[in-house]
């Protein structure tokens, strides 16, 4: 059974979910486990209905600075060198957490180069070729054919 927690660690822990949005973060904060504020929310339903609100407002704020750190980088607000993992996360975070937005998250390099293919088998030339010979078979006589009478209609033309 976990204790109850008292009414500055719920707001503490409210804090730090608007801040980062994670309930991780909120239980490092805060001293607790994770378990803990999980029953919590279940005991209080005031309690729930703050965290949630606040989890969704700590992804809003991720989600911002984010695409502020993508800014900074397309307006060369940055002095260091650009670091292209931080830009690919940051474009991941607020794909993730902002509604509409749509980045690029995978950064390609481009490779260009010719193949040439050799085949050693010549191609035939196809307006040359006669076309095959179909055998068409009568239909409009009663006879009814066998595979056998086929089979030995063929043979006698083959030959």
């Amino acid at each position: 059974m976990s204790k109850k927690i008292n009414h500055d660690i719920k707001e503490t822990c409210i804090a730090a979910l608007r801040e980062q949005g994670t309930m991780q973060y909120a239980s490092r904060i805060c001293g607790i486990s994770v378990r803990t504020l999980n029953e919590e929310m279940r005991r209080s339903e005031i309690f729930k209905r703050k965290v949630l609100e606040a989890r969704a407002e700590g992804k809003v704020n991720i989600a911002d600075r984010a695409i502020e750190l993508i800014k900074a980088y397309a307006y060369g607000e940055n002095k260091e060198k650009t670091d292209r993992n931080r830009l690919t996360a940051a474009i991941a975070l607020a794909n993730a957490y902002e509604p509409g937005f749509r980045g690029q998250t995978i950064i390609q390099g481009r490779v260009e180069h010719n193949i040439r293919v050799t085949s050693a088998v010549p191609r035939p030339n196809y307006d040359e070729l006669e076309p095959p010979k179909v055998k068409v078979l009568d239909i409009t006589q009663e006879k009814t054919y066998n595979k056998d009478v086929i089979k030995s209609e063929i043979i006698k033309e083959g030959k």
